[in-house]
């Protein structure tokens, strides 16, 4: 398993934009205080001067002189993220985009296409550089935790042989596990527990008294390098697309411009849509959902893109801010070719590329799929 590791993304997108900021102690605005400007990211030489996140920006400027003060691009760095995905399909179908700038893949099994694990991650590594010039670091072992830690040792490839999971991690901290609540920190801390090391030995049973039976078998794993997780597919499934956008800072509901971002999701590709969800999420994380009926999905793309606005804004009732919207297609026959097909939907994927022509010609005309006459 390798896990790769992208430090300081958002920074490292900006020094690739601007050579001039390479070297320099670097921070972005906060997008929620536009009174009192504060910084949101700090970069390690900023944090090296003193800076932290939170700060007045006045005070960074006083106490670092060479500043330089970024304005955040949240989508960009999305949109970043979606491209080292993208890249990694080249090389395994299976992974997980953890946290910005970090993925986890699956390399066994490759190795009769790209050779040993090893020259396989350093030549993910390098492609990185090549094609974005992003610096990067991986880690590879059997165990993912162990392979997130070893890419954070911040070299360029960082193996964890087999057996050796458990001793490489033991002198980890305890608080570098960031999906762990803050009160189990504690318990351990007043128990003397601080590192992996402490809670390696500590039996099944009493570790389950300590957190809860559902969560000690996984962080037992964990903690000892023994988690062997089946990681899901880095693309999607065929003859799906899913489109994200995150708003930053959030905004009300009549402010999201979702109809124009509509259109670019619905162009981006010109087969037919199948089905149509659109979701969302306010600012407190409560989610929503509008399901496409077919008429709307028959209307040029033109007016679906305008109707999804609608009826977004009639239903986001809820005088709270968005956070996120995410709209989720199933192109064509919106399913996956079976090795039996039947000769029918067969007939109507032919007929997909005359489909997408004529949407391309006539983009104020409503061009009915075939398998819309399929019931009667």
């Amino acid at each position: 398993m390798l896990a790769m590791w992208v430090p300081e993304l958002p920074f490292q997108l900006a020094c690739g934009r601007n050579g001039s900021l390479r070297g320099r102690p670097l921070a972005f605005l906060s997008p929620e205080s536009p009174r009192s400007p504060t910084l949101w990211f700090v970069n390690r030489l900023g944090r090296a001067e003193g800076l932290a996140p939170g700060q007045p920006m006045d005070q960074a400027l006083r106490a670092a002189p060479g500043l330089g003060v970024l304005d955040p691009s949240p989508q960009v760095w999305w949109e970043a993220q979606a491209e080292l995905g993208t890249l990694l399909q080249h090389w395994t179908p299976q992974g997980q985009l953890l946290r910005l700038g970090e993925a986890l893949v699956e390399l066994q099994g490759t190795q009769r296409l790209f050779g040993p694990l090893p020259d396989t991650a350093e030549r993910i590594r390098r492609e990185l550089a090549a094609r974005h010039g992003w610096e990067s670091h991986g880690g590879l072992s059997l165990s993912a935790t162990a392979a997130q830690f070893a890419a954070h040792a911040e070299h360029r490839l960082e193996r964890v042989v087999e057996g050796a999971e458990a001793t490489f991690l033991a002198p980890e901290p305890l608080r570098r596990l960031p999906d762990l609540a803050p009160r189990l920190h504690e318990r351990f801390r007043r128990l003397g527990l601080r590192s992996f090391g402490d809670l390696q030995p500590v039996p099944l049973p009493v570790l389950a008294e300590l957190t809860n039976p559902t969560l000690a078998p996984d962080l037992r794993a964990r903690v000892r390098g023994e988690d062997r997780p089946r990681l899901p597919l880095l693309t999607e499934r065929p003859g799906h697309a899913r489109h994200g956008w995150r708003l930053q800072p959030p905004r009300l509901p009549e402010e999201v411009a979702l109809a124009v971002r509509c259109l670019d999701w619905l162009w981006s590709d010109p087969r037919h849509p199948r089905t149509l969800v659109l979701r969302w999420w306010d600012v407190d994380g409560e989610p929503h959902a509008w399901r496409a009926e077919p008429e709307d999905l028959a209307a040029p793309p033109l007016v679906l893109a305008r109707r999804i606005q609608q009826a977004f804004l009639a239903l986001a009732t809820r005088r709270l801010l968005v956070r996120e919207v995410e709209l989720r297609l199933a192109w064509g026959l919106g399913r996956e070719r079976s090795l039996f097909e039947d000769p029918r939907n067969a007939k109507l994927d032919r007929l997909e590329p005359a489909l997408a022509r004529l949407r391309r010609r006539f983009p104020d005309q409503a061009v009915r799929p075939g398998w819309m006459g399929k019931g009667a």
